[in-house]
């Protein structure tokens, strides 16, 4: 037998869910990374003995799997369980969350975006995409010192869209060449920055706060810049309402119309779509972030008036996301993978409206695909970048364990995560961050959270009495 090679980290035993075009599974497997690489996967039987690790990952009793991709993940942030009952998107936007946004200083932003990437990573999550924040150098910091992969730009609006200027703040008020010129700046800030892990995005707000010249002038600026539109889109009836008075048109199909439909956009939401304009979505090559538990929260109609399977079958890349603090009220893409797949099988009334598989795909392989990862990243297979979630199986989640999709999807949370590397670094080791100290995060996010309430007269006791 030939020497051993050397290798940087095995991760040794336990299920393997590849997720590589063959989607093969290792009921006993075997991984090695060397640097940010994956150089070998297989059956444990089969590799054992031919490397030595400077690291070993014990695999026995766990599940391992890509790391998962979270499509909308807002930095700029508000204070968690405070926002009023009762709100739909628009209400809870006006009412709350552009008040709570317009508050927060650089250093707070800071302290948010590590307390936000904190929390990503504890539940499984590797990369994200986030969909514009404000003091953007801060964020670039905090990001980096995490050690996700993220996509960025500067949270930018000219608040002239079809919802109309009532109850929208002073706060970045931009005309459209000037939102499109912070636009290219962030796209530059984030490319200055050179960090391999975080990638630019050009980032508009929507939900009827941008205008027809910013919306074109953004789709136009990510094709030119090989970069991604991320637009908040056709979130409701309501807004499919606002659409058709102002325009004529529905949310998609007037993007369709104008010119800001391309391979290059991505739309965060899209509960709300009629059946033609599947094709419409397939046919210019648009990605899609789903974002089942906001839609629950916020009553969007996903189950109603949302085409999930539709989108899949016409072959659209779709991801999952979690959307803001008070949209999920958690971070937890597992929980994510099982509500895209019960909820379109309800509303259906059909079994096999979304395969447990599918959904899987959805919040991994989907995710590098639609933040345009997949050149990196993807399933664990040899030359990707090891970026890697690794389950506890150990309660009653996962067993008994005979089938690892079925339990993960069906049964598991976020909380049995165990281990996660972003090229082939770890992040979180048995449940604990390498890189942060959690609890004096949640601490000084809390006395953030705090202050802004009170600057923005915000109570955030509910019905009940507290004594």
């Amino acid at each position: 037998m030939s020497a051993p090679v050397d290798v940087d980290v095995v991760i040794d035993g336990g299920w393997v869910l590849s997720l590589d075009p063959q989607r093969r599974i290792f009921a006993d497997g075997y991984v090695a990374i060397t640097g940010d690489t994956i150089v070998d996967v297989g059956r444990r039987a089969d590799l054992t003995g031919r490397y030595r690790a400077k690291r070993v990952i014990d695999g026995k009793d766990k599940v391992t799997i890509p790391g998962m991709s979270n499509g909308h993940r807002h930095l700029l942030c508000c204070a968690k369980g405070a926002m009023p009952e009762g709100g739909t998107t628009l209400d809870a936007l006006r009412r709350f969350i552009y008040p709570s946004f317009s508050r927060l200083t650089a250093e707070d932003m800071h302290t948010y975006a590590l307390h936000a990437t904190a929390e990503m990573v504890r539940f499984g999550t590797t990369s994200f995409e986030e969909p514009g924040c404000n003091h953007l150098e801060a964020v670039l910091d905090a990001v980096a010192t995490s050690g996700m992969r993220c996509r960025i730009g500067p949270w930018t609006w000219d608040q002239n869209g079809s919802a109309g200027p009532e109850d929208l703040p002073d706060w970045l008020k931009f005309s459209a060449p000037d939102a499109i010129k912070r636009l290219e700046d962030g796209v530059a800030t984030v490319r200055a920055f050179k960090n391999p892990r975080i990638r630019d995005a050009v980032t508009i707000e929507g939900v009827g706060t941008c205008s027809d010249e910013l919306t074109v002038g953004a789709a136009r600026l990510a094709l030119e810049a090989q970069s991604l539109m991320v637009i908040h889109k056709s979130t409701s009836e309501r807004e499919v309402a606002l659409e058709l008075k102002a325009f004529g048109h529905r949310p998609v199909e007037h993007m369709y119309k104008i010119g800001a439909l391309n391979e290059r956009v991505m739309m965060n939401h899209v509960t709300s779509l009629a059946d033609w304009e599947v094709e419409v979505i397939a046919d210019s090559g648009a990605r899609i972030s789903q974002n089942p538990s906001t839609a629950l929260k916020l009553a969007k109609g996903t189950t109603q008036f949302g085409k999930w399977p539709e989108l899949l079958r016409a072959g659209v890349p779709v991801c999952l996301g979690t959307d803001a603090e008070n949209c999920s009220n958690h971070q937890d893409i597992t929980r994510a993978i099982s509500l895209a797949a019960l909820l379109p099988r309800d509303a259906r009334q059909d079994p096999n409206a979304v395969s447990a598989e599918q959904a899987l795909e959805m919040g991994t392989l989907g995710g590098s695909r639609v933040l345009g990862w997949d050149d990196v990243v993807g399933g664990i297979e040899v030359g990707k970048q090891a970026d890697i979630c690794i389950y506890e199986a150990t309660d009653f989640d996962w067993r008994p364990l005979h089938n690892p999709v079925a339990n993960l999807v069906y049964g598991a949370t976020g909380h049995s995560v165990h281990t996660v590397l972003v090229a082939g670094e770890v992040l979180l080791e048995n449940k604990k961050h390498t890189k942060v100290d959690e609890g004096a995060l949640r601490e000084e996010v809390e006395k953030i959270d705090r202050r802004v309430l009170k600057e923005i007269g915000i109570d955030p006791r509910g019905t009940w009495p507290i004594y």
